[in-house]
């Protein structure tokens, strides 16, 4: 029976298995080329002799899917020969190696120019070369689950266990870690006196240790950071596979008959192999993690070291300044203050190296400080002081300049002056915490401070003053708010010596203030009643509002309204429903003459004003314009004294006018076009004959207005 073949599209090439497949060869010294300049599915690798015995061959051509069948081209994958062979390879060669980077850069004045000191001069130079080690880590990471997957990854550690990027940027002056591996050689070997082959010096053994432990730790959280994108494609792969055996075992438990199994053996049984598969699958599905150390490499870097002595005069500091020989990087002394490194270096006072952005001047003793050594700024003049010439403020903990900081006579702490002020009575200066708010208020409106020393605390309001007098009639001392000045006498009097007057409201001593006979209360006038002759004070004995004259509660009465005091002869009467008025706030009615209260006020709805209600009629109508028909008098235009009003003058033109007047108004009727009315009403009781109502009608106004609407 023949085998049916399927024809499967190229896969596609796993790109970091590529990068390393050429980086691998590449650094041993085959020549590697690929069959097309944009792809590198195929590699042609030219071995080295000693690659050639390794591998068997003198050229590999190397692919990296397995979708081209027949020629001679050698599949690289995880567990293929080839990928084998070269780990074999690795496991021999690069396990551990100590390799050395070429020295490119000799020239001595780099170094001599990597700083430049401000206010210091070298004294003394010493130049040395040494040292130093980098590491590199490359850890095989193998994720198992329902699949397999490694990966290679490499870490560079410094030799005080800092991670290196692969390409590090600083100063504009690039480091690439793998050219520099690349690159390296391998160390010379070195004899004692007695011929035999010494080891390649290394750092400690606790050193080394301490550095691969940073390094696992690097890799484990590489590796655990990868593990979240590798759960989420295996997940998918368990939820189907998890459903297709929910299905399977559900159909299989629903074709059971009962009748078949009574007692539910048969369902207990497929139940229980259905958990007992499903526990199986999810247990190869659960991902597993192994790293594991392939190989690591120290690679020596020569230093050039420059050991310079500077000095200010008083003080005398020794930097250091480092140059790598392979890439020219400079390792310039670091700032005391940020740490960071810095060219124009300062010394400061105490000795520290400075950059420029850290440095300051006291404003006092003219000292160089660092931030770290610190420097205030006062709290009153904002100039910067270092910690000698300032002092810190008990109340505020800021750091005051020995001009604004000053003890205070009152705890003896030493205060900045923005924490004191000075007392508006005796101008001592001492803490705020110390000070009282005077109650009486300033020129300005404020309120000041004053000491304890000037502030007397009120009898009256128990408050504290600067402010105080004396009452007279006590002899007591008062603040300014409680003393008043007597209305009668003028005598200067407190709290509890005076009254206020309640007509005036006025206050009067009591030497000023007698008793009313009506009422007993105390009060500084007594005024007469005109009809009786009764005396009394000014709440019993009160004028008329009319009259001015002074009458008692029996001959005068207070209006409910408004509540002015009316004499009995003054009262007046509402003339429709004799109720008692108040002849000053009551208007009297303009056609008949007399008083009306608010209930008997009804408007004319012509004319708007308000009559009485007996002058106006059932109809709505004022007797006044009720009698335009029968005694009004015909008005022309030029006779209108009102027809420059700005309201009125428009339609003046347009009408026939007549007049009819009461005792207050003059009513101007004007009937024009279409029925149309109008309606001026003038005040003839004004000084300037003012208009106070501009009214218009059309026909269906009068309509509905002659019916009652």
């Amino acid at each position: 029976m023949a085998r049916k073949t399927q024809k499967s599209t190229p896969a596609q090439t796993d790109a970091t298995l590529s990068a390393f497949t050429q980086r691998y060869f590449t650094t041993l010294g085959a020549l590697v080329q690929s069959d097309s300049a944009t792809s590198d599915a195929r590699l042609e690798v030219q071995l080295t002799p000693a690659l050639a015995a390794h591998f068997g061959r003198n050229r590999l051509r190397l692919t990296f899917h397995a979708a081209e069948p027949g020629g001679d081209a050698e599949l690289v994958a995880h567990g293929s020969r080839v990928f084998d062979q070269m780990l074999a390879l690795l496991a021999e060669r690069s396990a551990f190696a100590v390799q050395r980077a070429p020295v490119r850069y000799t020239d001595g004045e780099a170094l001599m120019r990597a700083i430049r000191p401000t206010n210091a001069s070298v004294s003394r130079l010493r130049m040395q070369e040494r040292a130093r080690f980098l590491f590199a880590f490359t850890w095989r990471i193998t994720y198992r689950a329902d699949d397999k997957r490694q990966e290679l990854y490499t870490i560079w550690m410094d030799d005080a266990a800092r991670l290196l990027a692969p390409t590090h940027a600083d100063n504009q002056t690039i480091v690439d870690l793998e050219k520099m591996l690349a690159d390296a050689e391998a160390i010379p070997t070195e004899t004692n006196a007695a011929g035999e082959t010494l080891p390649p010096r290394l750092p400690p053994l606790t050193q080394l240790v301490r550095i691969a432990e940073q390094a696992r730790a690097y890799a484990t959280y590489h590796a655990d950071v990868r593990c979240v994108s590798h759960e989420a494609e295996i997940l998918p792969r368990l939820y189907k596979t998890l459903n297709r055996l929910l299905t399977y075992y559900q159909q299989q438990i629903d074709e059971i008959q009962p009748a078949r199994d009574p007692e539910g053996e048969r369902r207990r049984t497929l139940e229980a192999d259905l958990q007992r598969k499903i526990a199986e699958e999810i247990e190869n599905h659960r991902l597993r993690v192994e790293v594991e150390l392939v190989g690591y490499v120290a690679l020596e870097t020569p230093l050039a070291v420059a050991d310079i002595t500077l000095t200010t005069g008083r003080q005398e500091v020794v930097v250091k300044v480092e140059q790598d020989r392979y890439s020219g990087r400079l390792r310039r002394p670091t700032c005391h203050s940020c740490g960071a490194e810095t060219t124009e270096l300062t010394i400061d006072y105490r000795g520290h190296v400075t950059c420029e952005r850290c440095t300051h001047i006291c404003a006092t003793c003219n000292e160089v400080v660092c931030s770290a050594c610190g420097v205030a700024a006062c709290p009153v003049c904002g100039a910067e002081n270092c910690e000698e010439c300032g002092s810190v403020c008990w109340a505020c903990g800021e750091r005051a300049c020995a001009r604004h900081v000053s003890p205070c006579p009152t705890c003896g702490d030493m205060v900045c002056h923005a924490c004191q002020a000075e007392c508006a009575a005796c101008g001592v200066r001492q803490c705020k915490s110390h000070l009282r708010l005077d109650c009486v208020a300033d020129e300005q409106g404020g309120q000041a401070l004053i000491c304890p020393h000037c502030a007397v605390r009120c009898p009256g309001c128990q408050q504290f003053s600067a402010h105080v007098g004396v009452c007279s009639a006590s002899g007591q001392r008062f603040c300014q708010n409680c003393l008043v000045t007597c209305a009668g006498c003028g005598r200067v009097v407190g709290p509890g010596y005076y009254q206020l007057d309640p007509v005036d409201r006025q206050p009067y001593c009591h030497t000023c203030l007698r008793e009313c006979p009506l009422c007993h209360a105390l009060t500084h006038a007594l005024a007469t009643c005109a009809v009786c002759e009764r005396t009394g004070c000014g709440a019993c004995v009160r004028r008329c509002a009319v009259c001015e004259r002074a009458v008692c509660a029996e001959h005068g009465m207070v209006m409910p309204v408004c509540g002015h005091v009316v004499c009995n002869r003054d009262l007046e009467e509402c003339s429709v429903c004799h109720t008692l008025v108040c002849p000053r706030c009551t208007p009297t009615c303009a056609i008949c003459g007399g008083y009306h209260c608010e209930q008997d006020t009804v408007g004319c709805s012509q004319c708007g004003q308000e009559y009485c209600r007996e002058c106006v009629s059932v109809t709505g109508l004022c007797a006044t314009c009720a009698s335009v028909g029968a005694v009004g008098e015909a008005v022309a235009q030029q006779a209108l004294d009102w027809r420059n009003h700005e309201q009125a003058q428009t339609m003046a033109p347009h009408y026939h006018w007549k007049r009819v007047s009461n005792r207050r108004y003059d009513i101007y009727y004007g009937e024009g076009a279409m029925m149309s009315t109008a309606v001026v009403v003038v005040d003839h009781q004004s000084e300037q004959r003012r208009v106070v109502t501009v009214r218009q009608f059309s026909a269906l106004d009068r309509l509905r207005g002659l019916l009652g609407l």
